[in-house]
């Protein structure tokens, strides 16, 4: 395909995923219009409980939540033959390429959902000035997700037409529930990641770099655990017989202040967060019920232990000074991994030999949680190699806010990219054996 029509084709592709966000392992038109795009090209793609260890996945939707957005997904694509094989928040798809010659296994992950926001309606927004904001209420692609598939997407396209000159086998990974450090964990328990020797992903935008500028790895992941706390307490009329009542409410109050007065570490880098607060049932009632949704993070296992082991026990504290009963949950989790110099030097060097890169930078600071981290450990614990790539995308907002968005050129320019480095690293192992 001429360039000119590959770029117009893939921005198009995340205009449309744009439109239709979908959230953690309720992505089903996602994962739909993925597998087709995928058969389109002639591949084999493979998805549901078949890329899944169903007990491995964290954070799943309640069964209303999750039996609404399927219906919905069915409705929008017609393809109820493929959705319903992922009932339950069994998304994402898997898909191997395998080249005309002999060489190494490799892999490469995108993510695929989206984030729980109402995207902005402002005309300065370029989705909403342009057309192609969210429908979905209350879900929005404020990460560059949408940009992430459309150049997983591209690059299996680029893969596909490469056949002949491509040595060895890639594997693509559109990971499902990235947000909250939920989907990996899944595919890597069903020892999908155990063959693979090279393994690279990436990021739209971390850096709010131009388009044009590449990281070639990546340093200060954060270890994170997202949990939430459910405090139960006992209502009673608050008029007539406070007395009586055990306030959760107040409960999960005194522990949002106190959690966000842990001492932090001196150790690494620490984190701790209360990003939502719900409780209560009216207003002359004493609240029998409140739940907060928390994360605690660090720079490393050992901070990030300390984070969470404080944060409990303020829960825990919480709870009893208002005579309350506390219920936890773990979400999801990310960890702390370290690039591998061999691949994150390979991949630099592709970059600089791609027109349309301009600046090649060998390390940048992550400062955050990314779930593939349990991907890239387990290729690194099997012998293998891992990088994580920052793409420059010029980004408008920051991340996870209502007005994100970035310079859609990135999309075809990091497609091209990940296909350099995949038929780059058989020739290369071909080279170093000869």
């Amino acid at each position: 395909m001429e360039q000119a029509a590959f770029d117009k084709k893939y921005i198009a592709l995340r205009r449309e995923f744009h439109r239709y966000p979908e959230p953690a392992w309720l992505e089903y038109r996602t994962t739909a219009r993925i597998i087709q795009h995928l058969e389109e090209l002639g591949l084999r793609p493979r998805w549901g409980r078949d890329i899944h260890q169903a007990e491995a996945r964290m954070g799943l939707p309640g069964a209303d939540t999750d039996a609404a957005w399927l219906a919905r997904a069915v409705e929008e694509t017609g393809r109820g033959d493929l959705i319903q094989r992922m009932a339950g928040g069994f998304t994402g798809v898997v898909v191997e390429i395998d080249g005309a010659l002999p060489g190494p296994s490799m892999g490469v992950r995108v993510d695929i959902d989206s984030n729980d926001l109402t995207e902005s309606e402002d005309l300065s927004h370029r989705p909403a000035r342009e057309g192609f904001a969210s429908c979905h209420p209350g879900a929005m692609h404020a990460c560059g997700h949408d940009g992430h598939i459309a150049i997983g997407l591209g690059l299996a396209e680029l893969l596909a037409g490469s056949r002949d000159r491509l040595r060895g086998k890639v594997t693509l990974f559109f990971q499902a529930a990235e947000e909250g450090g939920r989907g990996a964990q899944s595919l890597v328990a069903r020892g999908l990641l155990d063959h693979i020797r090279w393994f690279w992903s990436g990021h739209i935008g971390i850096n709010d770099a131009p388009v044009g500028t590449v990281s070639a790895s990546t340093y200060g992941f954060l270890s994170g655990t997202k949990f939430d706390v459910t405090f139960l307490g006992r209502a009673s009329h608050a008029g007539k017989a406070p007395e009586e009542g055990h306030n959760a409410l107040a409960a999960a109050s005194n522990a949002v202040l106190n959690l966000l007065a842990i001492p932090r570490s001196g150790k690494g880098v620490s984190r701790v967060n209360v990003g939502m607060m719900e409780g209560g049932s009216g207003r002359n009632v004493i609240p029998d019920y409140a739940r907060i949704c928390a994360e605690a993070r660090g720079g490393n296992q050992e901070v990030s232990d300390y984070m969470l082991e404080s944060a409990l026990r303020v829960c825990r504290a919480a709870a009893d000074m208002y005579q309350c009963r506390m219920e936890q949950e773990i979400r999801g989790r990310s960890m702390t991994v370290a690039c591998d110099p061999e691949l994150a030097e390979f991949a630099a060097r592709r970059a600089r030999e791609l027109p349309g890169i301009r600046e090649v930078v060998a390390a940048s600071d992550m400062g955050a949680g990314e779930n593939v981290t349990f991907m890239m450990d387990r290729v690194q614990k099997r012998g293998g190699k891992a990088t994580f790539l920052l793409l420059g995308g010029s980004i408008t907002a920051p991340h996870h806010s209502r007005a994100f968005d970035f310079d859609e050129a990135v999309i075809p320019l990091a497609a091209r990219l990940f296909a350099g480095i995949a038929l780059g690293l058989g020739e290369t192992e071909r080279e170093d054996k000869g």
